[in-house]
């Protein structure tokens, strides 16, 4: 064995070693105390990239269940003031046929039933004037489909309420809610030179029964008002139904299952590196024995010299 001191090989051997298995130990117990094993580019390149990407799309399938949820409570908000409509409808149906018992009504009973569709007709309009999601109005009309003509006199038609219902680009839904006013519901088609009906009513605003023939066209009138209320209706149930709270469900488990797949590449498997921790541990202190011993080499020249 040939014995140097310039140059303690077996020193600088043991150090670097030393200085490996400290570093090791450090990122040990940085996965540990993050809960991530790629805590910088440099851990996992490729998996940071991946992860990233990931964490992008968990984050926008979050925001687009809010939405969802968002325009769920618009659409329920929108049907409930519809149902108190359809309620008031059933109500004005009722004074129509009690005031076209013309047989058995003397005037004051006429004039009441006609006091009292008036006041009816003025709610629905309170109903829809008032009906906001936030300082949103969801009944006048705002929200109803535009048609727009093209240059090349193709027609498209545009939904009154979008929503954005998904994590990327273009995950868009819609649907529309027509003027509820009673201007606007059961307006009678007008064919050109006649009149709409008998008495002339254009819409649910125009009714008047204080005779029998203005009871019988109201009564028309009222009818299809409540068909085009009960289908706006049915037409946002379906949308929140088959749209909405499918999409919600459906998004929902996109983000367990794109959270849990982020996990895997992302997060720390605690009991494998507490393993690791505890091999760099001991690597560590087995690695400062070794350097002691191969520092205290030189000394056995120190025998030869002294004899």
């Amino acid at each position: 064995m040939s014995l140097r001191i310039n140059n303690n090989i077996e020193s600088m051997n043991a150090h670097r070693n030393l200085l490996k298995n400290d570093r090791a130990l450090s990122k040990s117990l940085e996965r540990l105390a993050s809960g991530q094993k790629v805590n910088r580019a440099a851990d996992d390149p490729a998996a940071l990239v991946i992860s990233e990407h990931m964490r992008a799309q968990v984050s926008g399938m979050e925001q687009a269940i809010r939405n969802n949820e968002v325009a769920i409570s618009l659409v329920q908000t929108a049907e409930g003031s519809m149902n108190e409509i359809s309620s008031i409808l059933v109500s004005l149906r009722q004074r129509a046929i009690s005031a076209a018992n013309v047989g058995a009504s003397d005037r004051d009973m006429i004039d009441a039933n006609q006091a009292e569709i008036e006041n009816a007709l003025a709610s629905i309009d309170r109903v829809v004037s008032t009906t906001q999601f936030g300082h949103y109005r969801l009944l006048d009309g705002t929200n109803a489909a535009k048609t727009t003509t093209n240059e090349d006199g193709s027609i498209t038609t545009k939904e009154g309420l979008r929503f954005h219902v998904g994590p990327n680009a273009e995950h868009m839904a819609s649907t529309s809610i027509r003027d509820m006013s009673t201007s606007q519901l059961g307006r009678a088609t007008v064919v050109e030179g006649e009149l709409p009906n008998k008495s002339n009513f254009m819409s649910l605003a125009d009714i008047d029964v204080r005779n029998e023939q203005g009871a019988q066209d109201a009564l028309a009138i009222i009818d299809q008002a409540l068909t085009e209320v009960a289908t706006v209706r049915g037409e946002l149930g379906a949308f929140q139904k088959h749209t909405l709270e499918s999409n919600l469900t459906s998004m929902q488990v996109a983000v367990e299952n794109m959270t849990a797949a982020e996990s895997t590449i992302r997060d720390t498997d605690m009991a494998q590196e507490l393993a690791t921790f505890t091999r760099n541990q001991i690597m560590t202190q087995s690695a400062t024995a070794q350097l002691a011993q191969a520092n205290a080499m030189p000394q056995h020249v120190l025998r030869l010299l002294n004899g």
